[in-house]
């Protein structure tokens, strides 16, 4: 609830009866989540921008990047708690785009085996399968 922008009250409320605005204050303290001016009965709340595509990285500037996250952590000294997330971010989100890089590969190399072979038949594969296939049938059929 707190993640959704709940407020104090909101979260009380939605608690058994015996749950009191100051129990969840504590507990709130507790778990670490007290900062953001959610105790104060504030619901906090973010905006999220809209993701454009963009072009896909190349493995190796995917890699440059995870190097150069990798570095800023073994330099050693301060990093504040922001940096730091946000560098193991950066290195989380690398490691998930190699294995999903790895598999648009696979699916860009196995879609153009597609099309040479379709194109050696003449086939066309924007037409319906369904419709395709029967008209393959028929023209077999007439061609006996």
């Amino acid at each position: 609830m707190y993640a959704e922008g709940a407020s104090v009250e909101e979260i009380a409320a939605k608690l058994p009866p015996d749950r009191t605005v100051s129990a969840v204050v504590k507990q709130i303290t507790r778990m670490g989540l007290g900062r953001g001016g959610l105790l104060s009965g504030q619901s906090k709340k973010s905006i999220v921008p809209t993701i454009e595509g963009v072009e896909v990285m190349s493995l190796e500037d995917a890699l440059k990047t995870l190097a150069g996250a990798i570095k800023n952590l073994q330099k050693g000294g301060e990093i504040n708690d922001v940096e730091l997330t946000r560098l193991r971010t950066m290195i989380s989100a690398i490691r998930s785009y190699v294995t999903v890089y790895e598999s648009f590969e696979k699916y860009a190399e196995l879609e153009a085996r597609m099309n040479r072979l379709a194109e050696i038949m003449g086939v066309d594969l924007k037409k319906d399968p369904e419709n395709s296939a029967r008209q393959d049938n028929q023209n077999r059929g007439s061609q006996r």
